[in-house]
């Protein structure tokens, strides 16, 4: 096995830290290992304490590492967040009617990264071109034009909020080589070239943050996100059942759906709850109890992804259809209640579809890790590369710089 097939990519989310070692040598990548752990140093894609971070980081690679017998020194990471912000912008250059090259292209989408000081550019994604009068053109390479413009979906992140996570890899030894949003990489990881036709919106219920991600005809142009997750209705069956939290996630997995059935209130289940003095009484319960609380968050949560759908650029009839993805997307009940509450139809995806003959079980709370395998198997870096062949790449750009700030910062 060549060693540039295989690509190493990190999710550092809210709930976990997951670790994931593909394959990307045929076209259904496959994975070789998988390692994951709790993380509690982060809150809503933002870290709070860098050293619980750092383990979780090293915990998950390791246990990755020995799956796949492979020695990782380099990641695709991603960035989360509601600080990770959208928007399209237009840049125009006069030609004077001579032929579109290739280094014109380049040349526009240089201008689109001149940010401000406090953010830095993660994707700038050309959507439609414009060339004269002629609008919506795919690809003006070989055209004659007056005039070039082009919309750019433009993806920046706080320098800071990047720096830190920047700060923990290299902690743990690791070079990152490529940052992805996780909207775009849980989008990537369900889009695909057959449906490519027909505009997509993808929710990924995360731990901490709940983001959309909008998709024109295949091409990532909108990213929005919430901050609430899988983690807060966590909280909630802890305190309205007065239960820990790790009880309180494993009854929401086990018996949470997202609305109350007749037949919850006949259904009994086991908590442990939290008596007088920290004694931890078992105690049955009706299963409407624990869905009762599970309910409301997801409505609101639901309302919230309504909102930001139908305030966004491109409206509520952007798409008829709206897939979802995510941990928290597996939730009995989820679909059919996303269905009446945004009125479109749900589609959902099962993630071991993507996996092409590998062994290691994983479910949807992997798409982003999958979406950013996808992605670097899209890209032209499919390289792991390890410290001396990174150190010898004088390319410039984003992560040349950000990775020169960490080295000269520690």
């Amino acid at each position: 096995m060549k060693k540039n097939n295989i690509v190493a990519v990190l999710d550092v989310g809210s709930a976990k830290v997951c670790c994931c070692i593909a394959d990307v040598s045929k076209e259904n990548f496959k994975m070789l290992g998988v390692g994951y752990c709790a993380c509690v140093g982060v809150k809503s894609g933002i870290i709070v304490d860098m050293k619980s971070v750092e383990r979780s980081i090293a915990k998950a690679v390791e246990v990755a590492e020995r799956m796949a017998n492979f020695t990782v020194r380099s990641v695709y990471v991603n960035i989360s967040g509601r600080n990770v912000l959208s928007r399209i912008v237009t840049i125009t250059m006069n030609l004077g009617g001579r032929i579109v090259y290739e280094e014109d292209l380049a040349h526009l989408l240089t201008h689109c990264n001149e940010e401000d000081e406090s953010s830095e550019v993660i994707h700038s994604v050309s959507i439609l071109y414009c060339v004269d009068s002629l609008n919506c053109i795919k690809d003006p390479v070989g055209m004659m034009a007056n005039q070039l413009s082009v919309s750019v979906n433009l993806v920046t992140a706080p320098k800071s909020q990047l720096h830190n996570l920047l700060i923990c890899l290299a902690r743990c030894h690791l070079e990152v080589i490529g940052v992805v949003a996780s909207g775009y990489a849980s989008g990537l990881c369900l889009t695909e070239e057959n449906d490519s036709q027909d505009n997509q919106i993808v929710v990924d219920f995360g731990g901490g943050t709940t983001t959309i991600a909008f998709f024109y005809k295949g091409i990532f142009c909108g990213l929005e996100s919430i901050a609430l997750g899988g983690e807060h209705i966590t909280a909630d069956v802890a305190y309205g059942l007065n239960i820990s939290t790790t009880n309180a996630e494993r009854l929401k997995t086990l018996h949470g759906a997202a609305f109350t059935s007749i037949t919850d209130n006949r259904d009994m289940i086991f908590a442990p709850v939290i008596e007088d003095d920290d004694v931890i009484n078992l105690q049955q319960i009706p299963k409407s109890a624990l869905n009762q609380i599970i309910q409301p968050r997801i409505e609101e949560i639901l309302g919230l992804v309504k909102k930001k759908i139908d305030d966004s650029l491109f409206g509520p009839d952007f798409s008829r259809c709206v897939a979802i993805t995510g941990g928290g997307s597996v939730m009995a009940g989820l679909r059919d209640l996303a269905s009446g509450l945004l009125n479109k139809k749900i589609r959902f995806k099962k993630i071991d579809d993507f996996l092409d003959g590998s062994d290691v079980q994983i479910g949807n709370n992997f798409s982003v890790a999958l979406g950013m395998v996808k992605f670097a198997q899209l890209s032209d870096r499919l390289l792991v590369k390890t410290k001396s062949s990174a150190s010898g790449n004088k390319k410039a750009g984003f992560f040349r710089k950000t990775m020169n700030w960490v080295e000269n910062n520690l």
